[in-house]
């Protein structure tokens, strides 16, 4: 498993261990953090260093009951991580390629750089560390300007039952590093592992908090309500200055996902438990296929989740507890039976296959106000899918409808395509609709909603909105629409850019509560 002298440095353990720690808390922090949850994520964040600091000071587990029950956790957590990468690639960069494809490919890289030798993983990961480093600065960079640190002020730090509960899934999620601890036999010069353990929390722990503060004062209290890729999302305003590019979201999910293919390798390398043999190497093999079909099962997370907070974490923690003091791990050999019984259903799960469907792109959304809670939606679209001529064009749909959900199922049952809002620029409201009560209904449809960017440009129309989804040119500056959200969440007024009579972009107005 290990070439040359079979040991790794400890800066190679720590920047590659360092590099997972950032791709988790930009990955998963961000989708609790509002008003109330910072006591959570504090919480997570001393959990999981006491973890460490436990396996910094433990030997690491050699009785082979011990060792399967760690193995299992590994494969769990790095099982629901290979369905996170291909969720993200398959939504910001690959949306037309089903999800089975993306898990398969990822898996067979993960399958040549485990085997190739753990040495070799940690030098990648040491040449990519300052590289990913720059990508996630210049990210800030580029989203200063839609930070609001004055937000910051509203921040409360307490804890209830539920933000106890909050912390430890955190922390069950952030402690997938703890694969580390069986690598503490292979490093040269042991006496430095502890103060790599402690860098690797620090690190950790700062971009968690960086990651959680920047993203509140991107979209206030409200927080990230639904959303799956919270961070990945608000990469959709981020542009470099004269909007040379408007959306940098292939190249910040591309290094995302660097962070979490090396993380997933990470928790696979254990499964190998030696030198690649024949008989480890066919017994990665099968792991990895049995992974694969469980990956592909939309009740992965679901079940994966359930057996994390409440079967592998907390017999983690035991263990490592129990190796601390000395205990036999002859002891943990029932339980690391009735934890495989209870997996084995998990290997019979079989890999449901997507179709390729032909979409219709929406580049542009208008409402109008209709009678009884009802509006008047009008799609326009882009250059059409699905193995139609690229120069051409669908005309614009329009429908009565009382949600945009209930729109695209007219559309559905009209055109037998779905609709694909990857590229929407814009929403276009009218000024009556913005004066109804039901517009807030609304707002609350695109909030919960994560197919539709934050980033998407909002105008309000002084007549008909229908017109301007039907034109072929739609700006590309205004405000993102997440900031009428947060104006709508916090009862905030804000001024919304307005589309004149003349088929013009000047001005604006108030649109208070």
């Amino acid at each position: 498993m290990f070439s040359g002298n079979g040991r790794i440095s400890v800066r190679q353990l720590y920047r590659s261990y360092a590099v997972a720690g950032i791709s988790l808390s930009a990955l998963l922090p961000p989708l609790i953090m509002n008003q109330k949850s910072a006591g959570s994520i504090l919480l997570a964040l001393a959990l999981w260093g006491c973890f460490l600091a436990g396996t910094a000071f433990t030997p690491r587990p050699e009785a082979w009951p011990v060792k399967a029950l760690c193995y299992i956790h590994y494969w769990i957590l790095g099982t629901m991580l290979v369905r996170l990468s291909g969720l993200l690639v398959q939504r910001f960069l690959l949306t037309d390629t089903a999800l089975w494809i993306i898990t398969g490919w990822f898996y067979l890289f993960c399958y040549y750089n485990v085997y190739k030798g753990l040495e070799c993983r940690m030098r990648v990961s040491e040449v990519l560390f300052p590289f990913f480093l720059f990508l996630l600065l210049l990210l800030s960079v580029l989203m200063y300007g839609e930070v609001r640190p004055g937000k910051l002020l509203e921040l409360q730090v307490f804890l209830d039952r539920d933000g106890v509960y909050g912390g430890y899934r955190l922390f069950c999620w952030l402690g997938a590093v703890q694969g580390l601890w069986h690598l503490r036999g292979q490093i040269a010069g042991k006496t430095g592992y502890g103060n790599a353990v402690f860098k690797i929390w620090l690190t950790g722990a700062l971009f968690t908090l960086a990651w959680s503060l920047f993203t509140y004062c991107i979209y206030g209290n409200a927080g990230h309500t639904r959303l799956v890729f919270p961070l990945a999302s608000a990469m959709t305003l981020a542009h470099f200055p004269g909007n040379v590019i408007g959306r940098l979201d292939a190249l910040f999910v591309f290094a995302w996902v660097i962070g979490l293919f090396l993380l997933c390798s990470g928790l696979f390398a254990p499964l190998m438990d030696g030198e690649p043999d024949k008989k480890h190497k066919y017994l990665l093999v099968f792991l990895l296929a049995a992974s694969f079909g469980w990956g592909c099962s939309p009740s992965c997370i679901e079940w994966g989740q359930w057996f994390l907070y409440y079967v592998t974490t907390p017999l983690q923690i035991l263990l490592l507890v129990l190796y601390g003091f000395g205990k036999s791990g002859r002891k943990g050999k029932k339980a690391a039976v009735s934890c495989l019984c209870l997996l084995l259903p998990f290997f019979l799960t079989g890999c449901g296959a997507q179709e390729l469907e032909q979409r219709s792109l929406v580049m542009a959304v208008s409402v109008d106000a209709g009678e009884e809670d009802i509006y008047l939606f009008t799609f326009g679209f882009g250059a059409a899918s699905g193995g139609e001529k690229e120069d051409e064009k669908e005309e614009p749909f329009q429908a009565e409808a009382g949600s945009l959900s209930e729109a695209k199922e007219l559309y559905w049952e009209s055109c037998q395509k779905n609709m694909d809002f990857n590229h929407l620029k814009c929403f276009y409201f009218s000024e009556k609709l913005l004066e109804e009560h039901s517009f807030s209904g609304l707002l609350k449809e695109i909030q919960a909603d994560e197919v539709y960017s934050r980033g998407t440009l909002v105008y309000a129309a002084q007549r008909d909105a229908s017109e301007e989804a039907k034109k072929e040119d739609h700006p590309r500056e205004g405000m993102p629409i997440h900031q009428i959200l947060n104006a709508w969440y916090n009862r905030e007024p804000c001024r919304i850019p307005v589309v004149t009579g003349a088929g013009t972009y000047k001005g604006e107005i108030s649109w208070p509560y």
